[in-house]
């Protein structure tokens, strides 16, 4: 769904589109943490100034812990290793002049997922309301997936980076390899743009796209918002109008935010550059356990 708007509506080269799965006997590269990382550096390293570049997630968010306590908004991939805020600020810090990261996040958790991001649509925090979910939730908490960690180094820790680093040494986050005076710091003005799903704390949820096929119910709404607006819509545009849908909903409601500088605010959704590259990470929304 995704991939057929990017080349239809925005005129994006297939072959300029990376697309990653857990998918079952899928043929394409695997969603794990580490895939992930690399396609996301490699997309960075062959950008020129200018370019727009997109990193689009459907699947599980969490929230992890730093030495300090500070909770950290995190996707998971299919391998249970976690890319957290700090890795994203990691790689918009990188981009070259006038060249553009969006991430569009369809995960719970995902709002402030480019550490210390400027929020220009959303709160800092939003109170989650009791759950009363028909449909399944993209959220691995925070306990389970500790317990999961756990399962598999047989360690009994509480510290979700002592698992981490067990099961993934080099490849787990710098959030958990790195001493804090080596973490990634944000730029005075940046090129990162951030549609989440929902706010830092917040529940997301899945649909049905047309073809009755499980999607996010974010990206579903954006899709159709844009398959609804042909002329160019900006960021805080393109947010509002999906907020506006999934927000008021009395059953599983959900707030999508907009995390970047004020310049890009009123910037057109993936608007014109030199070159255009996308990296599609898709994983299963389901609870999994994984077998190493």
């Amino acid at each position: 769904m995704m991939k057929k708007m990017l080349i239809g509506r925005f005129g994006f080269d297939s072959k300029a589109i990376m697309v990653l799965t857990d998918k079952p006997g899928s043929k394409k590269l695997r969603a794990t943490g580490q895939n992930i990382k690399i396609q996301l550096g490699n997309m960075i390293a062959k950008a020129l100034p200018g370019d727009r570049l997109l990193f689009f997630f459907s699947g599980h968010g969490t929230t992890v812990t730093d030495d300090n306590g500070k909770l950290r908004q995190a996707i998971v991939g299919c391998d249970d290793n976690n890319i957290n805020c700090l890795e994203f600020r990691h790689y918009v810090n990188l981009l070259p002049k006038d060249a553009t990261l969006t991430i569009l996040a369809d995960s719970c958790c995902s709002g402030g997922l480019i550490d210390q991001e400027p929020v220009q649509v959303g709160l800092p925090y939003h109170p989650q309301p009791p759950d009363r979910s028909c449909r399944p939730r993209r959220m691995l908490p925070y306990d389970a997936y500790l317990a999961q960690l756990s399962s598999r180094t047989g360690l009994n820790s509480p510290n979700i980076g002592v698992h981490l680093v067990q099961l993934f040494k080099s490849e787990a986050s710098i959030l958990f390899t790195q001493p804090p005076n080596k973490h990634p710091q944000p730029l005075k003005a940046d090129q990162g743009i951030l549609l989440s799903a929902g706010e830092p704390d917040e529940f997301t949820y899945e649909d049905e796209d047309e073809n009755g096929a499980p999607c996010g119910a974010f990206t579903k709404v954006v899709v159709e918002i844009l398959k609804g607006t042909p002329a160019l819509i900006t960021n805080k545009k393109l947010v509002m109008k999906a907020r506006g849908i999934l927000g008021v909903k009395k059953i599983n409601p959900q707030h999508p935010c907009l995390y970047c500088s004020r310049k890009n605010v009123d910037a057109g959704f993936l608007g014109k550059a030199t070159h255009s590259r996308v990296e599609i990470g898709e994983t299963s929304a389901e609870d999994h356990v994984l077998q190493e």
